[in-house]
Formats: structure tokens, sequence, C-alpha cells
């Protein structure tokens, strides 16, 4: 038996070559690794196709480029072009050979419909108003590799574009916020008038959110109720006597929580009150609404209505409007505030009527307006009958009420525009501007009965009643000075008095 052994190969044992002009004597293995190396190599330095679209009616043109782009490239002729036929690419460039195509607004539709894409001219040099637009300008179809790397570089210096454009728009857009506010603060500031603040506040945000109508509504200190201060648009001065609870609708709902919010469906809102359109005959849409703010409390709230030209409201309009409010609603409240503290200054805490400091003065100015106007005037006085006796039998707390009551219905029963001050004691005057006597006695009359008609007391379970003595004077027939009046006022009032109280007297 002969044993035959595969005959073993030595560690220096020469392996087999494969010879190739390229290569010389490579091991096989070594080739193969050597191969896919170079063959990742190649794929990594790979230009990508390009896409272009191109507006040209020159054949000459189109060859060229079609003979570089091949496949990659979209044709145009300009002069044949319809818009709506247009459909967005991810093209790399858009060129467009100079011409009519420039000129008829092709070139500006092109750059809207196509932010992101630089555009480059072709031929001779852009039209003047169109140059900013292009990336760049080619006078001649360069060779593929150069034109890859032209459009690269238009790429960057189209974004670099836009990135400066925005940042422009930006600054722009923060630099009239910041004057917008500053006019806000400055303006709010330099009146101390409430009503004059609304304006100064609301003419300056409807330049920066423009709407077809705003209200402003102020928080009711006694009664928590929320009432319209200010209304713009073509029904607003219809809602100036509107109230609204504390949490109902929109307005309502910001004053209660504090929380800003939009609306731009009133229609899928639970919040909505319909009854404010059907009140003035309006639709609202949308709504922007935030609470004024001021020293962590609410004072009342912004609602901005409808964005001009069928907008919506966005959060940017939401960002906007908080920035102008916060301030705005202080230099309201400072506003109020002044406002109060001159009101205290010429006011009876007692009735809340203005006092005789205030009547003076407005007798005074209200003479001389008269005078330069050739106008009229007449004064009321009054003295409440038998008053002494419900301090007597209930003390002077009911006494004190008895008089405020009497400043209420006072007041209820003349015009705005008049004045009804506590002279002293149970002593009341009426100033009534523009009145003659017929219109005088009827007023004095009217306050007359209904004080008759009155139940005194009745918060402290009593039911009393109180009368008053009425005298009126004229002016000019009775006087041209406060003084005369006065007087005039004065003395009828007592003949009323000595004649048997509770009737009204006009002087002699």
């Amino acid at each position: 038996m002969v044993r035959r052994d595969t005959p073993s190969r030595s560690k220096s044992s020469p392996v087999k070559t494969v010879s190739h002009p390229s290569q010389g004597n490579v091991p096989p293995a070594t080739r193969k690794k050597t191969t896919k190396r170079r063959t990742k190599s190649t794929r990594a330095t790979k230009t990508p196709p390009l896409r272009l679209a191109l507006f040209s009616h020159s054949p000459k043109l189109q060859r060229a480029l079609s003979s570089i782009v091949r496949a990659g490239l979209t044709q145009f002729d300009p002069t044949r072009f319809r818009k709506e036929d247009w459909v967005a690419a991810p093209y790399d460039a858009i060129i467009v050979e100079q011409g009519k195509a420039a000129e008829n607004g092709l070139v500006r539709w092109l750059r809207k419909q196509n932010p992101g894409i630089p555009l480059i001219a072709y031929g001779a040099n852009a039209v003047p108003a169109a140059r900013s637009i292009y990336a760049l300008h080619l006078n001649c179809v360069p060779q593929r590799a150069v034109l890859s790397s032209i459009i690269r570089d238009a790429q960057r210096h189209h974004e670099a574009g836009r990135k400066a454009t925005e940042l422009s728009r930006r600054l722009h857009e923060t630099s009239r916020k910041l004057q917008v506010l500053g006019d806000i603060v400055s303006t709010a500031n330099s009146v101390l008038e409430p009503r004059h603040v609304l304006n100064a506040i609301m003419s300056q945000i409807q330049e920066l959110i423009p709407s077809e109508a705003w209200s402003i509504l102020l928080v009711d200190e006694e009664t928590g109720d929320l009432t319209f201060e200010m209304a713009l648009g073509e029904k607003g001065p219809d809602l100036t006597t509107t109230r609204i609870k504390m949490g109902e609708g929109v307005a309502g709902w910001v004053a209660q929580t504090g929380e800003p919010t939009i609306v731009n469906d009133v229609r899928r809102d639970r919040r909505f009150q319909h009854r404010f359109d059907e009140l003035t005959s309006f639709q609202t849409r949308a709504i922007l609404c935030a609470p004024l703010t001021s020293r962590g409390r609410t004072i009342g709230v912004v609602e901005i209505i409808n964005r001009a030209q069928g907008g919506r409201f966005t959060r940017k309009d939401m960002t906007l409007l908080l920035t102008m409010v916060g301030p705005a609603a202080i230099a309201l409240e400072n506003a109020i505030l002044f406002q109060k503290t001159q009101r205290l200054a010429v006011t009876d805490d007692l009735t809340k009527l203005y006092n005789s400091r205030y009547l003076n003065s407005f007798l005074e100015e209200s003479i001389a307006r008269a005078e330069k106007e050739n106008g009229r005037l007449a004064v009321v006085f009054l003295d409440l009958d038998g008053f002494k006796s419900i301090n007597d039998q209930h003390g002077h707390l009911c006494g004190s009420r008895s008089l405020f009551e009497v400043g209420t219905l006072i007041r209820r029963a003349v015009r705005e525009e008049d004045v009804v001050s506590r002279y002293g004691g149970d002593e009341f005057v009426v100033v009534l501007p523009e009145t003659d006597g017929d219109g005088a006695l009827a007023v004095a009359e009217r306050i007359r009965e209904s004080l008759n008609a009155h139940l005194f007391l009745e918060d402290f379970g009593l039911e009393e009643r109180l009368s008053a003595s009425f005298g009126v004077s004229l002016y000019p027939e009775h006087g041209r000075s406060p003084q005369y009046l006065m007087q005039k006022a004065d003395q009828a009032m007592y003949s009323v008095k000595e004649q048997g109280k509770d009737a009204v007297c006009l002087a002699s």
C-alpha cells in the first residue's frame, strides 16, 4: 500500500500572480481591494447632474446647453409661455435670455414664484429695473465643469442675498415696532386724559395690525362688568352704552382669565356672543383679544376685529399686540388715576356730585361762553323740605344716605352736559347751559316729581318721604355774574318756602 500525501505548500512557496499591464505583478486579492477603493473614490467625487430651466427662443443657445446638461434641461419659449402652465421643480437655476422675457414682467414673476432658485441672465446686459433680481450674468455658454461651478456659486450668492434681504427686513420691522412703541409711550404719557390715551394707543396699533374694527373695554370697579370705553368701526358707537359681564364672550373670558386669545373663525368658538353683531348689524369673522394689565391686575381688554383684506390673525400679531398694550395699559391707568385725583378735588365725598368750588368755576366759564356766543344759561337752586326730621329721628347715617339718594335722583333727571352740585348741607344747585326759562322750569319740575315719587332709606328698612323747594334764575335776564344768578335763584327758592314748600318758582 502506497500512501499518497497531498503536497503541502510551505510559507515560502511563491503565490501565483496575474500580470496586468497597468498593475504589474499584484496578488489577486490585493488587486480586488484596490479596485473597490478606486470605485468608491470615483463615486464620491462625481458631480450630480444639473437641472436647469431655460427661457429662450434661441435654438443655438438651447442646443449648446442641451449638449452639456442633456436630460436635466427644461426649455420654455418666453414668447409663448403661459404662467398657469408653470410647474415648480427642484431646479438648480433658471436661465433667462435677455430680451422680451426680461421686459414683459416674466422675470419678476419667476422670482416671486421661485424664491429659493437663483436666476441667471444670459446675453446682453440685464434691464436696469430687473438687474438686482439676477444672481449673476453669463455672456457665453462655458464648459460643463465650469458651468457647474458657476451654478453652485450662483446658488451660494443667491442664498446669501436672501439671508441679507430677510435680515434687512427683520431689522426694518423691529425698528418700526420700536418706533411705534416709543410713539405710544411718549404720546400716552404726554396726555393725562384717558380717551386721548386710548386714541393714541389704537391709532398706532392700527398701523401695524390693520383691521375692520376694534374696541377697548374697561373694567367697572364698582360692578366688575366690562364697558365699551371706545369702539371704532362702522357701528362702533352703538356699543358705547353696552355692558358685558365678566367671563361673557371672548372679551369677558380674556378679562376673567388674563390670557390673550386668537379666534380666526368665531363660528367655531363657543365663547363668541352673536348678540353684539345683531345689535350693530356687523359681521364678526375673527377676533384678536388681549388683556390690558397694569401693576398686576387686568383693567380692561383690547379687541381687534377682522384683520384687513380678510387675512387671518397670527401668533406674530399676538406678540406684537402684547408688546404694545403692556406700556399702554400703564399709561392708561396713570391717566385714569390722575382723572380720579382731579375729580376728588372737585367732588363732594358724600353725594359724589361736584362741590361748591367746582360749581363757582364752571358757572364763571359758562357765563363767559354765553356772553361771547350770545347764548343762554339757567341756574336751579333747591333746598330739601323736612330733611332735619330724618336726622333727628334716624341719625346722621340715615341723613347722609338720604342726601346721596337725592343726588342720584337729580343726576338722572338732567342731561350729561348739565352740572349738579351739592352747595352745602341739604342745598343743591344745577347749572343748565343753553337753557331758557321754560326749559329750566321743566327740568326743576321733573326733579321735584322724582323726589316726591321716591321712597328714601329702603335699604335701611325705612320708607321716608322728602320734597324740595326750587328757585330758578336765568342769564342774562336775572344777572350777568355768578353771584347775581345764585342770589336770584336763592331768593326765588325762599319765596317757595314761605308759600308752602314743594314747588318751583322763577326769579322775578
